[in-house]
């Protein structure tokens, strides 16, 4: 009988490839770093309740002075971070509806095109979108005994790094993925990224799905894989896991029980001037990273690709997404109290809350609200009423159903293949 030869499949075979190119480069360097490859790395000591101690810089991101807002001064200071490539490489955009580059807005004023002429932030008749472009970024997630790990680099160093968040729907990786540069607005007819307008709100998740697929093929509300992403940026950018304190607290205080001032929420664009970050430490501000407004605060963004289906965490990295959970993967049990976060599961699909017990202003900083009794919908970021709660707030507590003045969505999208 002939013997049987076994082929492996793209994916194996790109991954031994990683980990091959990551063993060789780590050969060629006595000090741990990779040759022409950067990485940027935190640790977190689980044991150790201070936000800003807990994290250890690694790799690359080593003797860096980390980024923050000064409140002082009334301007952010990048430390030194304003050269690395996720931060100089993120640009303010007008997509068009295939989700190629209209054009490339001006970084400090919106209102204006990279050229100085008048943009279209504003433009409902447009088909265009405001969106954060962000470079390819490579993230590896894990952890070992009492620490947590977050890795970033433009290069994929081994089959530990993932690059989710641009994953098509065909399985290839694009260039660059997109982020809202504001809260998800309607206008009609779909679901937009617009300046100076009233947040989308009352609506169910397969109608937020639906909106904002009327821009065109490869258009979602924000996925998980995404969102994780920029988190982990954002605690690696700032050393800390107060992402409140370190860039702003958002618009968490703002709420009245009146309809008719849509109940405290602020309208997009305000912080238009402000640059790539900004944020104030009073609650009733906007708060700005990577030139995108309300990563928190404001009104809640429901997400595809996360579900706890009855305290069962369940989460799909790449599209196509669904509401039901069918096809996901199941990461762990969920934490069936709420409360602020205190102890975390790191793993390669991201952070996920084991316990709580901690507070505003220790471990995560942030809150965790479940319902174990249904098939909740992730919504993350908090509202203009969850005051401290806000940050990387979880809530489990809401059905694909479920529709308030204080829910809503936002459109996201990757390169496109032919771009």
């Amino acid at each position: 009988m002939a013997e049987r030869i076994f082929i492996a499949d793209k994916e194996t075979l790109d991954a031994v490839k990683a980990d091959t190119t990551g063993i060789l480069k780590q050969l060629q360097d006595a000090d741990g770093k990779f040759s022409n490859i950067k990485r940027y790395g935190v640790k977190v000591n689980k044991n150790d309740s201070n936000p800003d101690t807990r994290v250890t810089y690694l790799y690359d991101a080593a003797d860096k002075n980390p980024a923050k807002m000064n409140y002082s001064s009334n301007a952010f200071d990048f430390g030194d971070w304003g050269d690395v490539f996720f931060v100089k490489e993120n640009r303010p955009v007008m997509l068009n509806a295939d989700r190629t580059v209209a054009y490339e807005l001006n970084h400090n004023d919106h209102s204006k095109k990279a050229d100085g002429t008048e943009s279209d932030i504003t433009d409902e008749a447009t088909a265009l979108n405001a969106m954060s472009e962000f470079p390819l970024i490579w993230l590896c997630q894990y952890e070992v005994g009492n620490y947590e790990y977050i890795i970033v680099s433009d290069e994929r160093v081994d089959s530990s790094y993932f690059a989710d968040a641009y994953k098509r729907e065909d399985g290839s990786i694009a260039d660059h993925m997109y982020m809202p540069m504001y809260g998800g607005s309607y206008d009609g007819a779909k679901l937009r990224s617009l300046s100076g307008k009233k947040l989308m709100c009352n609506t169910n998740a397969q109608t937020e799905i639906n909106r904002v697929a009327a821009n065109g093929e490869g258009w979602t509300i924000i996925p998980w894989c995404r969102r994780n992403l920029i988190e982990s940026l954002l605690v690696i950018l700032s050393k800390s896991d107060n992402l409140q304190t370190k860039f702003g607290r958002g618009v968490d205080s703002t709420y009245v029980n009146d309809a008719a001032q849509d109940y405290g929420k602020v309208v997009t664009g305000t912080l238009d001037t402000a640059g790539q970050f900004f944020g104030y430490n009073d609650g009733t501000h906007e708060v700005k990273v990577f030139y995108m407004e309300k990563m928190w605060g404001n009104r809640w963004d429901r997400l595809v690709g996360y579900i706890s289906d009855k305290a069962v965490i369940k989460v799909k990295m790449s599209p196509p997404y669904n509401l039901t959970g069918e096809g996901y993967t199941t990461v762990c049990d969920a934490c069936k109290t709420s409360g602020y976060q205190k102890d975390m599961l790191m793993c390669r699909y991201g952070r996920f809350v084991k316990t709580v017990g901690g507070s505003s202003s220790t471990y995560r900083c942030d809150y965790y609200y479940i319902n174990t009794g249904i098939v909740a919908i992730a919504l993350v970021g908090g509202n203009c009423y969850t005051g401290a709660y806000c940050g990387a707030y979880v809530n489990l507590n809401n059905t694909a159903g479920s529709a308030s003045w204080g829910i809503g969505a936002s459109p996201s999208c990757e390169q496109p293949l032919a771009a």
